[in-house]
């Protein structure tokens, strides 16, 4: 005789052996679980195990990585723009280089007339369109602004003058560049250096990013 007890999760059956004196009870389990391609003979039952079901496509064979990639969230043109006029961002990205310009040193940028040379468009895009209207003017006109630059490699800082070099149509840095960074960080050409502008502490920075490959000279009559 079997007396069925029913829950929402499982059913169990209670099994009584009347051939004996003594009523004999044995444990019959009919947990539903899902079943998996794996030899049923070789499997565990544990009705305390939790269940774990997988939402993804049997047939998905991507990897984690990739899978991280596709739940990033994407952002139109001009939610990109707003965000980055208010300084913060709610896009994923796997990585972000703060170092948005960029220089290889030439000779003319350790030269005598102590200045770092810079192209229009990058400073125009990253520096320019944050200042305020006198100090943009200032610019224009030549006569340049005073700009604090943050040193990361050294944590120091210094003040050099952003202007307007009209007859190359090109910005530079003065008033100290070759004091405060040829001279004391040992720049040479070959040298590429990374800026960008914290719009919120009104500052430049700047880092070292890779320095020249050294020449090494041999004489061939004495190598040693």
């Amino acid at each position: 005789m079997k007396m069925p007890l029913f829950s929402a999760s499982k059913a169990q059956y209670f099994s009584y052996d009347k051939s004996s004196e003594n009523t004999k009870k044995s444990f019959v389990s009919t947990t539903l679980c899902l079943s998996s391609c794996e030899n049923p003979n070789k499997r565990k039952m544990n009705s305390n195990d939790d269940t774990k079901v997988s939402c993804r496509p049997s047939d998905d064979k991507s990897t984690n990585e990739e899978r991280k990639i596709k739940r990033m969230r994407n952002l139109s043109n001009q939610e990109k723009a707003e965000e980055e006029w208010y300084g913060v961002s709610t896009e994923l990205t796997l990585f972000k280089d703060p170092w948005i310009i960029k220089k290889e040193l030439t000779n003319s940028d350790l030269g005598q007339l102590s200045r770092l040379l810079l192209h229009t468009g990058p400073i125009e895009d990253h520096i320019i369109k944050y200042l305020n209207k006198d100090d943009k003017n200032n610019i224009q006109e030549g006569l340049g602004i005073t700009v604090d630059v943050y040193d990361h490699d050294t944590d120091s800082t210094f003040e050099l003058i952003l202007k307007k070099w009209t007859t190359l149509n090109s910005y530079v840095l003065n008033g100290g560049w070759r004091m405060y960074f040829i001279r004391r960080r040992g720049l040479r050409k070959g040298d590429q250096i990374g800026l960008f502008w914290d719009r919120f502490a009104s500052r430049l920075h700047f880092r070292v990013l890779s320095r020249a490959s050294t020449e090494v000279f041999v004489d061939e009559k004495n190598p040693n």
